[in-house]
């Protein structure tokens, strides 16, 4: 959680080249310390190729959006692993297509088990994905829209993409 964040933080920030940091299913929060906490680590290690944040259902929406400036200065980042958190707005899409505008080394994106519901910022992140110069494998919530699915699904068949492989969970 938070406490044990706070304690780690001041070790991770002494490996500078640090390439991997998984911290999938360890009571990170949306609210208090945490996501400032998070942003802080990110920004002191440029050479992240690898983020899971997977698995805190408390980090929201509100921590997604914390985390974004943060996570666009990792301009080494491959993987990007935000499966099983609190996402659950149009906002937290859109930051997600933001992302992807700003992050093009990114080859892995991972989003599944958000619920968006119907949302009618999905199309944003159509765009962003289909834009992505390098963006190999994405793993979406079902709850995105069929238009978006389809839209996306023949953006993957194309072979001249970098897309190659695309789910919805």
């Amino acid at each position: 959680g938070e406490k044990g964040l706070e304690l780690l933080v001041p070790v991770i920030q002494q490996f500078g080249q640090l390439r991997v940091l998984a911290l999938s299913k360890c009571g990170l929060a949306g609210d208090g310390h945490s996501m400032p906490l998070l942003a802080s680590v990110f920004l002191c290690l440029p050479t992240l190729e690898d983020i899971n944040i997977s698995g805190n259902p408390d980090i929201s929406d509100k921590g997604l959006e914390q985390l974004a400036p943060a996570l666009e200065q990792c301009s080494q980042l491959k993987t990007l692993n935000l499966g099983y958190i609190g996402l659950m707005s149009c906002q937290s899409l859109l930051t997600i297509s933001h992302l992807l505008r700003q992050l093009s080394s990114l080859l892995n994106l991972n989003a599944n088990n958000a619920s968006f519901g119907d949302c009618e910022c999905d199309e944003a992140l159509c765009i962003a994905v289909k834009e992505h110069p390098s963006l190999a494998d994405i793993n979406l919530p079902y709850s995105i829209s069929e238009d978006v699915k389809g839209n996306l699904r023949r953006h993957a068949a194309d072979p001249t993409t970098a897309l190659k492989r695309l789910n919805f969970s």
